[in-house]
């Protein structure tokens, strides 16, 4: 093979495990620049500091003991002393806000400076999962990016039958969110963690499939695509 076809075939591939967490990442920046709001000076960063603290410990308790606390047993209190030292307030003075949704899946909150709901600035809210929420954005932009990061896997596998590299995109995007959601299987439950593990397996099948250029390739990686992607929106937002 010519240094040129592999230069397209791996270079193609490479951009298309990165381009699914960039696009995502430039959404969440314009999202945030336009609708979060000013970052409320170093006192609200330590409130993210703060939130992505706690999630992380509450991950740990996840992996150990395969669920979240309960809220009855205590919530945020049943971390310490095993997973934190003692489990901190706000840099505002308040507890955090422990929004367990569902026996494996929960986020930390906190309300910013004035301590209510809602608020820019150093009045926005801080989700650990989500980052600064400020004012909420408009639900059609869930949609627009889940049209956007498809539409990306949809072009690349249309286009891939005249270009070696965007052939290589779509096996990259197929490996990309096979691997993402095989990394993700643990916090699946009942019958739907061996179908993210099929589903994720059959991702990085597909993704072999088109770099070996096999008959019907592309449209497995798509489908294996849009499968995975689905699944990772289940569990992350199928609780709430």
């Amino acid at each position: 093979m010519e240094l040129p076809d592999q230069a397209a075939r791996w270079g193609g591939f490479a951009l298309g495990v990165l381009a699914p967490p960039l696009l995502v990442l430039l959404l969440a920046l314009g999202i945030t620049t336009v609708w979060a709001g000013l970052d409320g000076g170093p006192t609200y960063g330590i409130a993210v500091t703060g939130t992505r603290d706690l999630a992380a410990a509450l991950d740990r308790y996840r992996a150990r003991y395969h669920r979240i606390p309960d809220a009855k047993e205590g919530g945020l209190a049943r971390l310490a002393p095993e997973f934190l030292p003692a489990v901190p307030n706000d840099p505002w003075g308040r507890p955090y806000i422990y929004d367990p949704s569902g026996p494996s899946w929960a986020d930390v909150m906190s309300y910013g400076a004035d301590g209510k709901a809602g608020g820019n600035g150093a009045d926005g809210d801080v989700s650990a999962r989500f980052g600064r929420l400020g004012a909420r954005p408009p639900g059609f932009l869930h949609a627009f990016a889940s049209l956007l990061l498809m539409g990306a896997a949809l072009a690349a596998a249309l286009a891939g039958a005249r270009h070696l590299w965007c052939a290589s995109v779509l096996a990259g995007m197929s490996a990309f969110w096979g691997g993402l959601l095989l990394a993700m299987v643990g916090a699946f439950q009942s019958l739907l963690g061996p179908l993210a593990f099929a589903a994720g397996i059959g991702a990085l099948t597909g993704a072999v499939a088109v770099l070996r250029d096999l008959p019907y390739a592309r449209l497995v990686a798509f489908l294996a695509v849009v499968s995975a992607y689905l699944l990772v929106q289940l569990l992350m937002v199928g609780f709430t």
